[in-house]
């Protein structure tokens, strides 16, 4: 639920990504890079066994979100709400990842409670202390009474798949993966990547942003 590309700020590249899929036996992934569709739009036109879900990271004007299911970009830095209403429009779902971790978790409980999200990543195995932040997450989710998915966060082919959100469907079409998504027909693996991957996944998402700079 949560993968990147060399399209924004992974080291991996499209093809490395779907073959590392594969290599784990997942049945699909979303690909959410940074503020674009087109890692996941080369996914979905290079091949068809594997589900691709089409997503994006989005930077708004006061934290990321992810969004799961559009087909056409939000652009960054919009209004908050701004953003969560296009991907509505797109019938698509909004998740906050790494809501309680320092730096990156940026609304409070409070925040969140007022918006319209769909739901959180309760687990992000590139994060400091996932499993640590992970009971605060899915604590919170439960307060909240909103929706929970688990996603690696992969910024290397390596690391796809070290989380991830199984859903109960009835066929692999991406309107059934995001009724089931909506319905919390789901259950979560979570395992946290090596540290090695996490020094690795800051340093390249530090070198992507001083470019975008």
């Amino acid at each position: 639920m949560h993968v990147h590309t060399d399209y924004s700020d992974s080291s991996g590249s499209v093809e490395e990504v779907i073959e590392a899929a594969k290599n784990r036996g997942l049945d699909g992934i979303a690909i959410t890079d940074h503020d674009t569709l087109e890692g996941a739009e080369v996914a979905m036109s290079e091949q068809n066994d594997l589900i691709i879900i089409p997503g994006e990271e989005i930077k708004t004007d006061r934290c990321e979100i992810l969004a799961i299911g559009i087909r056409e970009p939000v652009p960054e830095e919009l209004p908050l709400e701004e953003a969560i209403r296009r991907i509505h429009l797109q019938n698509g779902l909004v998740f906050v990842p790494h809501p309680t971790i320092p730096f990156f978790g940026k609304l409070k409980e409070s925040e969140i409670r007022q918006l319209p999200i769909d739901g959180l990543e309760v687990f992000s195995s590139i994060s400091p202390l996932a499993d640590h932040y992970a009971s605060k997450n899915e604590a919170m989710a439960k307060r909240l009474g909103i929706l929970m998915i688990a996603g690696s966060d992969s910024h290397r082919p390596e690391t796809v798949g070290d989380a991830y959100t199984i859903v109960e469907v009835n066929d692999r079409s991406l309107t059934s993966i995001l009724e089931a998504l909506k319905l919390g027909r789901t259950e979560m693996y979570c395992r946290s990547s090596k540290l090695k991957f996490k020094i690795r996944a800051l340093g390249h998402t530090v070198n992507f942003l001083s470019h975008k700079e």
